[in-house]
């Protein structure tokens, strides 16, 4: 059968150009090809329909970048930590470990990036019904156990800080994920707060409305306060107890994880302070300045997980105010009902602020910047 190659490129030479890493490198060519097999009528259509081939090639592009773009992040860690080491058996470790991790994501690629060109000739060939009945199998050719590497230079003057930028950018990146995810719990935990407090303010609304009724009330119990109360205000008390145990769970969550990212978050920023005062990093003025930016916007996100530690507090003393009177109502005993006769303080506590999400997005888009001034900086030191 015919074959029409869509990709045909040296993921090694991509890899070092886009990475110019200073203490591994990748051996030799490693020749990845992302192609069709057609029956000679599928291949002719091909030819003569440049669109047709366009967005085939476009489908298959996506995951081909999708797959350089994770390997040069990858690499531009792993060489970071490679040149802040001198211990070979260290050295060897991340060697391998990249190495694992590359081919495994290669891996994977063979078969998305085959699926994602051979889905997207299907789609294509709805719009004609000749192409429907040719024969199309997409493939990958790319020999993954060819991958390997070499040692560079061991260690490159005056290039050193510039590496252990790559690597403090690629921990940043990840705490940043880790701070999305904690934004996303505390929406949880803000819906689930709005959930108690419309049904404290459906059971006020239900007590303020029959206050002298219960007040003369002897006979208690659930069927003499639904009777007077309406017949879902006992439901509804385990409705909101229910809601308000999970709401303390959610707030439990985003407590612990908030508190481990901003240690975590406070160490970086130490460490980025030391890199800053390297001579190499000094001499340099855009990436002194582009670091400068990085670690104001962490220093940003910081404040936004104090805040939200601040929030959590409030929505903590919110939470136990609650329960206590939860567990006041559960008496069926109106006269016991001390908090909510008194009258709850109903109130919204909103974990997760708008410029939350923004501040995490900030400190990729600076750190984004800050390397491709690292990377003008090394290419001038080649």
């Amino acid at each position: 059968m015919p074959k029409a190659v869509l990709i045909e490129n040296d993921l090694a030479r991509t890899l070092m150009t886009k990475c110019k890493p200073k203490g591994l490198k990748i051996k030799g060519k490693l020749m990845c090809s992302v192609y069709l097999d057609l029956d000679l009528d599928a291949y002719m259509a091909l030819d003569d329909d440049p669109l047709l081939q366009a967005k085939v090639t476009e489908a298959a592009s996506t995951k081909y970048y999708d797959l350089v773009n994770a390997l040069v992040v990858d690499l531009r860690i792993a060489d970071a930590a490679y040149m802040r080491t001198d211990r070979k058996s260290e050295r060897a470790a991340i060697s391998e470990k990249f190495l694992k991790d590359a081919k495994k994501q290669m891996k994977i690629f063979t078969k998305d990036g085959a699926r994602a060109a051979e889905l997207a000739w299907t789609k294509v060939a709805k719009t004609k019904s000749d192409y429907k009945t040719y024969q199309v199998k997409a493939g990958v050719a790319l020999a993954i156990d060819g991958l390997s590497l070499v040692a560079g230079v061991a260690s490159t003057v005056g290039t050193g800080g510039f590496a252990l930028i790559a690597g403090i950018y690629g921990i940043v990146k990840g705490l940043v994920g880790a701070a999305m995810k904690i934004y996303k719990l505390a929406i949880d935990a803000d819906k689930m707060q709005a959930r108690v407090t419309k049904g404290l303010k459906k059971i006020q609304k239900s007590l303020n409305s029959k206050k002298k009724e219960l007040s003369g009330a002897k006979d208690t119990g659930k069927a003499a306060i639904n009777q007077l109360l309406g017949a879902d205000f006992v439901p509804t008390i385990s409705t909101v107890k229910a809601d308000n145990d999970q709401y303390k769970s959610k707030l439990q969550g985003v407590d612990v994880n908030s508190h481990k990212l901003a240690k975590e978050l406070n160490a970086v920023l130490k460490e980025m302070d030391k890199i800053s005062r390297r001579p190499e990093v000094k001499s340099s003025k855009k990436v002194s300045k582009a670091l400068d930016k990085l670690q104001a916007a962490t220093a940003k996100l910081i404040d936004k997980v104090i805040t939200l530690q601040t929030k959590v507090n409030e929505g903590t003393v919110f939470q136990k105010k609650t329960a206590a009177a939860i567990k006041e109502l559960e008496t069926m005993e109106p006269k016991k009902w001390k908090a909510i006769q008194k009258g709850l303080v109903i109130t919204d506590i909103v974990l997760a602020g708008g410029d939350y999400s923004k501040a995490g997005e900030a400190v990729l888009t600076v750190g984004t910047a800050l390397m491709v001034e690292v990377d003008r900086e090394l290419l001038d030191h080649v």
